[in-house]
């Protein structure tokens, strides 16, 4: 699970402001999501938050890998047979996957799903795919044989079998359109979470910005808070999402070019304008060497990254990557060891 929680204002009190706190909790995209909004009443944010909502569950339709007939499915199962019409907003999200392939070199890549598929059995079973498995998986990868004609809104996969998989972008796409809704609505002050996605409106009355801290390891507490305003803030990394297979740790996220999941000890934020940036460059940072991430930051004007890494002698090395000097940010003081320590 990504390591990210929410540091949200108290409502206010007094006359200073007549704005109240609401907030509103579901389960979207698989994942417990939330909605913190300043409203003048409980009616209108209570709209305010079901429109959004709802235009939640209209995106998981579209984009989810996990229900038969969405949209992504669809396509999917044409894969080979030429130009599929597409909505607008899965014409968004893959247009933007593929400007994020083409800067990564392909360590982010939608078109993992016939890997994804074998990397859950392997989940739940322990046990690796098969050689031959695998090669078949990794044969259907390549972010270079999906087409998308955002003039014409079709794509298309060239190749029979391949399949796509949304989970490193949608859900921040999907943060940031929920907070449209609210805005649509009137709702300037608001922010949206799913799990490991945020992308936060205006920030709270008398505030700078929402207070979002990232953390650490578990058990290792925060490393520092955020300050974001319409801006979105994504996290990815293996800190609570592993497994260990014949005495060795893989994380959840894939690497394209393996077709399994990645073993650096590795923990990424990412803050940008945009929330399927920020989603899917988390997930290519995970991917890539740690060196790689300034050139591919430098290509997402706005963008920035604070990186954790656990090394094999156990100490975890923080960078923080702001090339636009952006980055809004207070970490956690260094604790230095102990006299005698090693």
């Amino acid at each position: 699970m990504r390591c990210i929680t929410l540091l949200l204002a108290a409502a206010l009190t007094g006359c200073s402001s007549p704005l109240q706190r609401f907030e509103f909790t579901r389960l979207c995209m698989g994942v417990q999501t939330r909605i913190v909004l300043f409203a003048p009443e409980k009616e209108p944010a209570e709209a305010a938050a079901a429109q959004a909502f709802e235009r939640l569950d209209q995106l998981d339709a579209i984009m989810s890998d996990y229900r038969r007939g969405s949209e992504l499915n669809r396509l999917s199962d044409a894969a080979g047979a030429g130009p599929v019409p597409v909505s607008p907003e899965l014409c968004e999200v893959l247009s933007a996957a593929q400007e994020v392939s083409l800067a990564s070199g392909g360590a982010f890549d939608v078109t993992v799903g016939p890997a994804v598929a074998l990397w859950r059995q392997s989940r739940r079973t322990g046990a690796l795919p098969d050689e031959e498995s695998l090669a078949r998986a990794r044969a259907l990868i390549g972010w270079e044989r999906l087409s998308v004609k955002s003039r014409e809104r079709t794509a298309s996969l060239k190749t029979p079998g391949m399949r796509l998989d949304l989970g490193g972008i949608a859900k921040g796409y999907a943060a940031e359109r929920a907070v449209q809704s609210l805005k649509g609505r009137g709702v300037d002050r608001c922010l949206v979470s799913l799990a490991g996605d945020v992308f936060a409106g205006d920030p709270p009355p008398h505030e700078r910005g929402w207070r979002v801290e990232v953390r650490g390891e578990q058990g290792s507490g925060p490393e520092g808070v955020l300050l974001v305003a319409n801006e979105a803030v994504s996290t990815s990394g293996d800190t609570e999402q592993f497994v260990e297979i014949g005495g060795n740790r893989y994380s959840h996220i894939l690497d394209p070019r393996t077709g399994l999941g990645i073993g650096a000890r590795r923990s990424v934020t990412v803050v940008a304008p945009r929330g399927d940036w920020t989603d899917a460059l988390a997930t290519a940072a995970c991917v890539l060497a740690p060196g790689s991430l300034p050139a591919l930051l430098a290509q997402f004007p706005g963008s920035a990254a604070i990186t954790q890494e656990r090394t094999d002698a156990g100490t975890v090395i923080r960078t923080e990557i702001d090339p636009d000097h952006h980055l809004r940010w207070v970490a956690r003081p260094a604790v230095a060891p102990a006299a005698g320590s090693r």
